[in-house]
């Protein structure tokens, strides 16, 4: 065994502490799809659970979008009885049609949430990471695109955020794993970023690591900004919404900070909230923002308005 895939355990369990991802006694659902990550994370947390004090739940999800996926389900389900743990297999027959992986992702974070544990414990690693801010950086994403995954983002966390894909099969190849392998297609969103990674690494060695160090950078920025944030959010709202003139006279960052929390969870473009830093709705006016609602300026206050 490799000595990055030798200390695999002791420092991911030092990610658990650090990151208070969670404390003892409280009660944590292991994401497993049968894959080596997620297997990975599996073993180790059993093998440290006097250590960290979680109490453990596997589950395992059956998308229904191929033959194979039931049979994955009932191994991950032997892995788990053999480790003396809770089991849950959930069938979640996803029908075909767009945005097919978006639809599965979310049924599964559903059916994971539906078992109401204080944490759910996910196998997302650092070349993982890697290509979160890839991605998010060719959509021209500002710091909270490019602040990548988090250890911690409510209930879900990621122990194995901080270890490479490499370290990780390592540790699974020398402790006799069985995994299925990644059925994703090479061709898919996913897969070509992960394809660009040995690219980039040919014009600076180590890309993907420090596209996840700079997402962990970021992501300090971004929380030390968010309590900016707090602060000139009480300073200019007024009413309804914000204030124009209080907007105007803050950094146009914290501007930007300010109208994406205004309009909430609507998927709004960053080109159309810059537009309105330039002086868009300077006077009274409308902008849509799609999704039915508009940006309204009335009065020197600007609110969501709906319909458009």
């Amino acid at each position: 065994m490799s000595g990055e895939a030798r200390t695999l355990q002791p420092r991911v369990l030092e990610s658990i502490r650090r990151c208070g991802l969670w404390a003892p006694g409280d009660t944590v659902a292991v994401a497993v799809s049968g894959g080596v990550d997620s297997l990975v994370l599996l073993h180790l947390l059993h093998r440290t659970q006097s250590a960290h004090g979680g109490t453990l739940t596997v589950l395992s999800a059956d998308h229904g979008l191929r033959r194979e996926s039931a049979a994955e389900v009932e191994a991950v389900g032997s892995v788990a009885q053999a480790l003396d743990l809770p089991f849950v297999g959930v069938r979640l027959d996803i029908e075909p049609g767009p945005n097919l992986a978006e639809r599965a992702r979310d049924a599964r974070k559903d059916a994971l949430l539906e078992l109401g544990t204080d944490r759910i414990a996910t196998g997302h690693h650092e070349d993982d990471q890697a290509e979160t801010v890839l991605y998010h950086l060719l959509r021209g994403s500002g710091m909270r695109g490019l602040r990548g995954m988090q250890p911690r983002d409510g209930p879900w966390v990621r122990p194995l955020l901080f270890e490479s894909r490499a370290a990780i099969q390592a540790w699974a190849e020398a402790d006799g794993l069985s995994w299925v392998e990644d059925p994703s297609n090479p061709h898919s969103q996913r897969g070509l970023l992960r394809r660009l990674i040995p690219i980039l690494d040919e014009v600076h060695g180590g890309a993907g690591r420090a596209l996840a160090r700079s997402a962990r950078l970021l992501a300090r920025e971004d929380a030390f900004l968010g309590g900016l944030e707090d602060e000139a959010w009480i300073e200019a709202s007024s009413g309804r919404g914000l204030s124009r003139s209080g907007l105007a006279s803050m950094h146009p960052a914290l501007q930007l900070r300010l109208l994406r929390r205004l309009v909430g969870p609507l998927p709004v473009r960053a080109g159309t909230l810059e537009a309105v830093i330039d002086g868009a709705l300077h006077d009274r006016g409308r902008l849509d923002l799609g999704g039915g609602a508009c940006l309204v300026s009335l009065d020197g206050v600007l609110f969501v308005d709906e319909p458009c």
